[in-house]
């Protein structure tokens, strides 16, 4: 979280709200897409290791093979929709962030999640903490570089250097994961585990079109001055967010281990770890919106309309921790179906509401879009967990009946 907050004070200083607008655009939208690039297998990881050690060379192999070939099909979708949507002097950054987020990234995720299911968490943390304190270094490293050359950086310029930071990462990723958990084998890979990792795949997209697609929106319409202050105080939003994911985050291998035994003992569990996170939530929410006057203090003045954008969205902390919650049990105990079908309604409101809303209220109507999907989304887990557990608690047959059933 530490490195986060420089990363943001330095690169919104950096390159001030239009242009930081103009890359966080460009990056959701590579972000939306590259969650099929891997057709899921992070998940399949954490699933597949937590249960079962010896699985983890031939899904480790799997996930590489299919995050290599998913790349260029990314790059491939990235570049056509940036042709016919996306300005001129916005088309350059698109190869840059998607060689940065869509491949190395998602290499630097693997290992995370291999190591998360094999229950080395002190590793899951490390490699993400090197993303971000990379990233924040880098980032400062180019403000003292601008301002001792009275040079204005743009995006495109910040684009081609952040990935090199990402490669090193991803470099020392691949060949810690292959020392330390195994090298990877590669065998056919099996269809029930394609199936389940497209389902992943939808889930992880659908996260990223109705937390990130806005910004798109916004740079899309020419508003980077709006998507800028906007996702600046959407990142702040994020950063107080991530106790919540990481509590989940780490956790998952205990869901899929008490899914394995029902519904109602992933159910039980998710109660549990809501009732440690929901009171983080709640003085999360309200310290965002008592600290919103500090964001152009911290980024610049050019980010002084961030603090209505953070008080529109300080309630997200709230929203996210109960949808996290009830969708990880029934990740962990039922068909991924069940969430990614949840999670596909939200991102089809939230597109639809950011086509009626951006237009016309710009960043104001992305932040009402965000709450009420986030909202949506709390209350479709809750109704699909809620049946789930309805029908596993169906009692049996009467026993004078059954056997007559039987024979």
């Amino acid at each position: 979280m530490a490195a986060q907050v420089v990363y943001f004070i330095f690169i919104g200083r950096t390159l001030g709200s239009r242009e930081y607008g103009a890359f966080v655009g460009v990056a959701a939208l590579v972000a939306a897409l590259s969650q099929f690039s891997s057709l899921g297998m992070e998940m399949i990881l954490v699933r597949n290791v937590s249960r079962d050690r010896a699985s983890f060379q031939r899904t480790w192999g799997h996930s590489l093979a299919i995050s290599s070939v998913g790349f260029f099909l990314l790059l491939a979708a990235a570049m056509l929709y940036a042709h016919f949507a996306l300005r001129p002097e916005l088309r350059p950054l698109v190869p840059w962030i998607a060689l940065a987020d869509g491949l190395l990234g998602k290499l630097i995720q693997l290992a995370a999640r291999a190591f998360q299911g094999a229950g080395r968490l002190a590793w899951t943390a490390r490699l993400t903490a090197f993303v971000n304190i990379g990233r924040a270094l880098t980032a400062a490293l180019l403000f003292f570089w601008t301002r001792a050359h009275n040079i204005h950086a743009t995006a495109l310029l910040w684009t081609k250097i952040y990935w090199v930071t990402t490669l090193t990462i991803a470099l020392f990723a691949l060949a810690l994961t292959s020392l330390l958990l195994g090298l990877p084998r590669f065998f056919r890979i099996r269809r029930a585990d394609l199936s389940q990792g497209l389902s992943f795949s939808f889930s992880s997209s659908s996260i990223s079109v109705y937390n990130d697609i806005d910004k798109t929106f916004l740079v899309s319409l020419g508003q980077t001055y709006s998507a800028g202050i906007y996702s600046a105080a959407y990142r702040v939003v994020d950063a107080a967010s991530a106790p919540i994911y990481a509590v989940y985050a780490a956790a998952a291998p205990r869901f899929f281990r008490e899914g394995a035994r029902g519904i109602q003992a992933a159910r039980d569990f998710s109660h549990k770890t809501l009732a440690r996170t929901l009171p983080y939530a709640l003085a999360a929410a309200a310290l965002l919106a008592l600290g919103a006057p500090l964001l152009p203090l911290l980024f610049g003045p050019s980010f002084g309309g961030s603090v209505a954008a953070l008080r529109w969205l300080c309630l997200l902390p709230i929203l996210r921790c109960l949808h996290y919650a009830w969708g990880s049990a029934i990740t962990a105990s039922a068909s991924q179906w069940n969430r990614t079908a949840a999670q596909l309604g939200a991102a089809a409101l939230n597109l639809c509401l950011n086509l009626l809303l951006i237009p016309r209220w710009s960043w104001r109507g992305a932040a009402a879009a965000s709450l009420l999907t986030d909202g949506s989304l709390a209350l479709a887990s809750y109704i699909v967990l809620a049946r789930l557990t309805r029908r596993e608690e169906v009692p049996n047959p009467d026993p004078a009946v059954a056997p007559q059933s039987a024979t």
